[in-house]
């Protein structure tokens, strides 16, 4: 497809063709569009003999092209256009943009759409150190240097950063950390570049060496002393010349950095801002991160759009494309969201319109999570009045930017400067074996067998308080783990199951359905009855079935199937038959809780009754969902008001969150400590998730063990994880999946998945976490016989590229349990990004509020009574199609 410059060339050739052509039928014009800019013409006419160039040029061309936008012309006769054919002339007319990283040519190149890219994101192994980090911006004012230096002084917490001042007309970072008295004439980078410029190699570069933090490892390479002499030799300097002679300077520079015996893990470059000679290179060339810094007025948006289709366009010395970041900076409003919000919404949006050309091999969209490209820094009054970083005033609003950085390194300075930098490799036929066996129960508790449940079932501080029997109501969101517990707590002996979800393998053919619920419901409503006595019933009957002989039932009620048949023959018409039978009595609420008081007298201590199921038990039907409610109320009524009076039987309700807040309980009150809530707020106890199931694979034990030989067998196997520190977590994670995912705001994966598997409420589900290992060591296995990966058992981009399916399966789990939430993701998909002006979301409040209860929704600005904007979290975010925009 013809571009827009072809297209425009075209038009120019005709309307040239047509001019010429009234005098010369047979003159010929050629026309091409320039890649730099204008157009490239050729003109052979009889027309121009014994003419002079302006003469030609009239003839040729009258007012058609502006001078302007001509970058080259050929005006011949025919007889000049044939001896220079003759001659083997170039043909200017095929002008080609060089391979140089370099202004036009860059910039040039960043025209072409699309564009493939190579970065070093997914990539699955690390960049050799030192790993560079080039700071730029078009224009001055927007924090730039300062960017740097906070972002220094944060990486050099953990690793050794040097600095590269090569603002060399106005060199700053000197003065930023406080030894600017220090750079004493003769000594910094202009006089180390001049001097390879002009004897062809680079003198030792530790003499010019600033270590500016007397108790971390980093340093400063100054420009310079400015001085009169300074200037001269700033003057001599031709970056782009260097790009065409065979020795190069500043790629000396850079390598001869690299040898340094303080071995600098991260080398941060503050460029020059604007279309300067040497930032082109530092950008195009050396980088492997460009970090753009830029303030989102329309001035800044031309000339930064070209900058980043440049730096598509780039290929590094390392042959990656430097991998672009923005700080958007310095943003206003910190007392005003709505203005901060506005610009950080425009900067997303413009960031996702300047990185649309680019794609991977495949063709696929390079670029899916632009938020975490973009770290916007607010006005800071403190920061702007500080002469220097030394002080760390306001470091925080930095952290993320060093966290791109970080995820490209993968050790810490502790580690010795010999290091390869990546961990002890895994043995190849370990991990073969290990990935031929390793599965991950990515299922429901109900679909477990039994060996696995026992195996992976965690035991956690939050699971020990809710079995505890004074606890009478556990309560969570969908995959927490209450079915779990619940199985868990139904195998133990002694407790008694009354009702159950399907699939257990406690559930009787008795227990309560959909069914069963609306016809108890019909017979209360028939004789005036609630559900308290209904629930009465239902555990009096419960426990009949598995008390034997010795219990008996009041005169009142009658002959019962309960107590004729054992509980194999037992069917759900049985007990609907034998509630209606009971509530038919006279005073049955008051025969029924005397007939429970003499029940409880003939059970064991703290024997529990068991509630599970209640979500979806009822029915989904408007109708069903109302007597939900009613029932639900009823039970927890009936504990909150007699259930103390009980001496043996304690009753333990296992409850979804937002059934528990919808239900209208007058007594609300008598639960207040008396609850527990399954809501995975410990991450090193998620995390303990995976490395228990792993640890069934022997072989997967061999591996961690190889990495932690300080540890016996007995402390590898699954049911020691539940006590492991969080150390032994933490080094266990790192064989399975790494340490570290490169290029987004959370460095390390362990923390990468807490954050991607939150909901709008900060809560998490194992199921989620269980189901994306699932997906990832799939991927793993298919990769690993093509593409060997010895770091970890699973590379960390199999957990990245797995999370799209997580999210489609998180919201068919949420469309399952809420049908009422679905004009609430059509109109999010309609919406298609995140986050959202609140006033864009057409749909029913109550619905609105159920997105909020569930997690689908959270509040990213504004109050609960003015909600300003909301926030589809990541868990959901991809399965709804919404693209990301802005910044928390």
């Amino acid at each position: 497809m013809p571009s827009e410059g072809q297209d425009a060339a075209g038009r120019i050739r005709a309307d040239v063709l047509g001019w010429v052509r009234e005098r010369d039928h047979l003159a010929q014009v050629q026309v091409v569009s320039d890649p730099y800019h204008g157009y490239r013409i050729q003109v052979v006419t009889r027309l121009f003999e014994g003419r002079v160039q302006a003469e030609r040029r009239s003839l040729a061309l009258g007012s058609i092209v502006p001078d302007a936008d001509i970058a080259f012309l050929s005006l011949l006769t025919p007889d000049e256009s044939a001896a220079s054919a003759v001659e083997g002339a170039a043909d200017f007319l095929r002008h080609e943009v060089l391979e140089l990283p370099l202004w036009p040519d860059s910039l040039a190149r960043g025209q072409h759409e699309p564009v493939e890219v190579r970065l070093p994101s997914r990539s699955d192994d690390f960049l050799s150190e030192p790993l560079i980090a080039t700071f730029y911006s078009l224009r001055g004012g927007v924090g730039r240097s300062t960017s740097l230096a906070y972002t220094a002084l944060l990486l050099s917490r953990e690793h050794r950063v040097l600095c590269l001042d090569m603002d060399l007309e106005a060199p700053g970072l000197a003065a930023l950390f406080d030894v600017e008295r220090e750079v004493a004439p003769g000594r910094g980078i202009v006089p180390l570049l001049l001097e390879a410029e002009i004897n062809g190699g680079l003198p030792d570069v530790t003499p010019h060496l600033l270590r500016v933090h007397p108790d971390r490892e980093l340093y400063l390479l100054p420009a310079g002393h400015p001085e009169a002499n300074y200037a001269r030799q700033l003057a001599q300097l031709d970056p782009a010349a260097w790009y065409r002679e065979e020795s190069n300077p500043l790629r000396d520079l850079i390598a001869a950095v690299g040898r340094l015996r303080i071995a600098p893990q991260i080398v941060l470059i503050d460029a020059r801002t604007g279309i300067s000679p040497l930032s082109a290179p530092l950008l195009f060339d050396v980088a492997d991160i460009a970090v753009v810094t830029f303030f989102p007025h329309p001035q800044a948006r031309v000339g930064t759009r070209a900058l980043t289709r440049a730096l598509l366009a780039a290929r590094s010395e390392r042959s990656y494309t430097p991998e672009p970041r923005f700080i958007v900076s310095p943003v206003p409003g910190a007392g005003a969201p709505e203005i901060r919000g506005r610009y950080e919404d425009r900067a997303a949006d413009w960031i996702s319109e300047w990185l649309a050309p680019a794609v991977v091999e495949g063709g696929q969209a390079a670029f899916g999570e632009v938020e975490e490209l973009i770290h916007v820094v607010g006005y800071s009054e403190d920061v702007a009045g500080t002469d220097s970083v030394v002080s760390e005033t306001g470091i925080g609003a930095y952290a993320p930017i060093s966290e791109w950085i970080k995820g490209f390194v993968p050790r810490s300075a502790a580690e010795a400067p010999g290091d390869t930098g990546a961990p002890t490799a895994l043995a190849s036929t370990s991990k073969s074996a290990a990935l031929a066996e390793l599965r991950f129960s990515a299922g429901t508790a109900e679909g477990q067998s039994d060996v696995d449940f026992q195996e992976t079932f965690l035991q956690t501080e939050t699971v020990g308080r809710a079995t505890r029997a004074d606890i009478p109501l556990i309560l969570g969101r969908k995959g927490t783990g209450k079915t779990a517990l619940f199985r868990r707590l139904a195998t133990a002996g002694g407790n008694l199951v009354v009702t159950s979800p399907p699939d257990l393998p406690m559930r009787r053919p008795w227990m309560p359905s959909s069914d069963t619920y609306k016809a108890v419901g019909t017979a209360l409503s028939d004789g005036g009855n609630d559900w308290r006595v209904a629930w009465t019933l239902l555990i009096g009957v419960a426990i009949l079935l598995r008390g034997g002989d010795r219990r008996t039932v009041p005169a009142a009620f009658g002959e019962l199937a309960c107590k004729a048949k054992d509980e194999s023959e037992y069917t759900a018409l049985d007990l609907v038959e034998d509630v209606r039978t009971m509530l038919a009595a006279r005073d049955v609420g008051l025969v029924a809780w005397q007939w429970l008081r003499e029940l409880d007298a003939t059970m064991p201590r703290d024997t529990l009754l068991l509630f599970d199921g209640l979500d979806a038990g009822f029915g989904r039907t408007p109708g069903d969902l109302e007597r939900r409610r009613d029932g639900v109320g009823g039970l927890l009524s009936l504990v909150s008001e007699r259930g103390d009076e009980l001496v043996n039987l304690r009753l333990k309700i296992l409850l979804r969150d937002d059934i528990w807040r919808a239900v209208q309980l007058p007594n609300k009150s008598h639960f207040y400590g008396r609850d527990a809530r399954l809501s995975w707020a410990n991450q090193t106890d998620y995390l303990k998730v995976i490395v228990k199931q792993a640890l069934r694979v022997r072989e997967v034990a061999d591996l961690v063990g190889q990495r932690m030989p300080d540890i016996g067998p007995a402390a590898l196997s699954p049911a020691a994880v539940d006590s492991w520190p969080q150390s032994r977590v933490i080094d266990a994670w790192r064989v399975l999946v790494g340490e570290r995912i490169s290029g987004g705001k959370t460095a390390f994966t362990y923390n990468w998945v807490w954050s991607r598997l939150a909901d709008g409420n900060k809560d998490h589900s194992p199921r989620s976490l269980v189901r994306l290992f699932d997906r990832a060591v799939g991927r793993e296995r298919g990769w690993y016989p093509e593409s060997p990966y010895e770091r970890s058992l699973i590379r960390p981009r199999a957990l990245v590229e797995s999370l799209d399916d997580i999210s489609d399966q998180e919201i068919v789990s949420l469309e399952e349990e809420f049908a009422e939430l679905v004009p609430l993701f059509d109109a999010l998909r309609e919406i298609g990004r995140t986050p959202f002006p609140a006033g864009e979301l057409q749909v029913d409040l109550d619905v609105v509020s159920l997105g909020q209860e569930v997690g689908l929704l959270r509040i990213d600005s504004g109050s609960r009574d003015e909600v300003e904007r909301y926030r589809v979290p990541e868990l959901y975010r991809k399965a709804l199609g919404m693209g990301r925009k802005g910044q928390a």
